[in-house]
């Protein structure tokens, strides 16, 4: 493929204006990132390109010649393949066979097993998938996911590699490996159009940036002469750019005011890791959870949230112990994924029921009022009753946390939750986060991101970020100690190998 092009696309979904007149070109070998808000159409041109949805208008040409793409199969026959953040994997398999899926060779009738294993070893050993081979992947950790969903694109000797959002539950280390493999299709000459949210991967990817914004193609610019905050505001029309928003004046709620520690918990099990951990938190205080990949971050939170059984801890001084997340719900503490399709959004259900499942299904309180609380976080929907799998990813991810912010929780566990979600969106959240505090909320959030961590550290500052390495808390920083060179130098204190 020595050129593709797309232009004029439009698409509109029940009166929703996704693309409107979107159009891209790109040339053999070239790395082209896609950049945009959520719902300025990226994901949907994806799809469009992909065969999995049907364009209203608009032309496809490859090497100049005028295509038709109705299905996903028909686009591999132009050699297409789209890999995104919403996984095509088959969970009760093991990773050989996601791998092979596309390309599973047989004997006879049947699958060719020792085939299958054979073929899919080496890009299994490229992507540090080896360790959970035979594990089904159903059991992976999320950044192990996106990496058989990567390794199974490749896999299909694509001539335009489109990626979608997949490294927004990627580590350092997995962004690295996925990067060079990025970087040698471009050297065989196959074009990578590459869409996400982190603009530092951009940067690192991409020579060239298409900037959208609500359904329409801004333009594209040369990522050398096109400085961050340049980048953000063609991304968001704000001429304020980068700057940071203004933050309100309300005191920040004082956690060294109260003695009893909203939460304590004391000689925890951390099954994974066979170690126990203890730890205090006071009211208007938010902890960060980094480290290195999987080192009892996310355990925690789900562990203190009750979904690996009994738990026992101190609410505000009094003992209590649950046994359910329904039971911490009932002590006053909330949940928040970044996994909105397995642990937060029940996608096909309406936004108005998503938004008061906890206040009125389990809690039994009266809902609040949708339109106040639409008003509130800026979320962009048209109708209480639409399926919330129709709004963007940061639209959910809002719907998500006005659930949890409903009920008021004095304790609100959060693992990841601004993944996959874009800059401006992400902003909110962290705005939503200091309100919570400020009004007495503890917060303990699990982050992949280090970057994140600061930003919120610099808006909240009874912010402690502790550290996790093999189920233990190896250090707590504070103050001016939180930026980012001191939290990934701490993360490698014990010379692993940054993940």
């Amino acid at each position: 493929m020595n050129s593709f092009e797309c232009r004029g696309i439009r698409k509109h979904f029940k009166g929703v204006k996704a693309l409107q007149g979107a159009s891209l070109d790109i040339k053999a070998g070239e790395i082209r990132a896609l950049f945009g808000g959520n719902g300025s159409g990226k994901s949907t041109l994806a799809k469009i390109l992909g065969g999995v949805v049907a364009p209203d208008e608009g032309e496809i040409l490859i090497d100049g010649k005028e295509v038709s793409i109705t299905s996903p199969r028909q686009a591999k026959r132009h050699g297409i393949v789209v890999t995104s953040q919403e996984l095509s994997l088959f969970y009760n398999a093991d990773i050989a066979h996601n791998i092979m899926f596309n390309t599973l060779p047989t004997r006879g009738i049947f699958m060719d097993r020792r085939r299958i294993e054979k073929e899919a070893a080496q890009s299994i050993e490229r992507f540090n998938l080896a360790d959970s081979k035979h594990v089904p992947v159903s059991e992976l950790p999320d950044n192990k996911k996106y990496l058989v969903e990567f390794a199974k694109a490749l896999m299909q000797k694509p001539r335009l590699l489109i990626i979608d959002e997949i490294t927004s539950a990627l580590f350092l280390h997995d962004f690295e490996i996925v990067r060079d493999a990025i970087f040698e299709l471009s050297q065989k000459g196959i074009p990578v159009i590459y869409i996400s949210h982190r603009t530092t991967e951009i940067y690192n990817v991409s020579k060239a940036v298409t900037v959208m914004r609500n359904g329409v193609t801004v333009g594209t610019y040369d990522l050398a002469n096109t400085p961050r905050n340049e980048l953000l505001r063609l991304m968001t029309g704000d001429e304020r750019g980068e700057e940071a928003p203004q933050v309100d004046s309300t005191p920040v709620f004082s956690a060294q005011a109260v003695e009893r520690p909203a939460l304590a918990v004391k000689d925890l099990d951390l099954a994974t890791f066979g170690k126990k951990i203890s730890i205090a938190a006071q009211r208007g205080e938010f902890i960060g959870f980094s480290g290195l990949q999987g080192q009892g971050q996310s355990e925690l939170i789900r562990t203190l949230f009750g979904t690996r059984g009994h738990v026992k801890m101190e609410i505000l001084g009094k003992e209590r112990t649950f046994h359910s997340p329904r039971e911490a719900i009932r002590h006053g503490i909330g949940f928040l994924s970044g996994n909105r399709e397995i642990e937060g959004a029940f996608s096909d259900r309406p936004v108005r029921e998503n938004m008061d499942i906890v206040r009125s299904y389990v809690l039994k309180e009266r809902p609040l009022s949708f339109a106040a609380t639409v008003k509130e976080y800026n979320i962009v929907v048209d109708s209480p009753n639409q399926p919330i799998k129709s709004l963007s990813g940061g639209n959910q991810q809002k719907v998500i946390i006005s659930r949890w912010t409903g009920v008021r929780p004095q304790i609100l566990l959060a693992d990841d939750p601004t993944k996959g979600v874009d800059i401006q969106a992400r902003r909110e959240v962290h705005q939503i986060i200091r309100a919570l505090v400020s009004a007495g909320t503890t917060v303990l959030m699990a982050s992949s991101d280090d970057e994140e961590l600061v930003d919120i550290a610099s808006l909240i500052p009874a912010t402690r970020i502790m550290i996790f390495y093999k189920g233990e808390i190896t250090e707590t920083l504070t103050g001016g100690q939180i930026t980012v060179p001191r939290i990934v130098s701490s993360s490698l204190a014990r010379g692993a190998v940054r993940a």
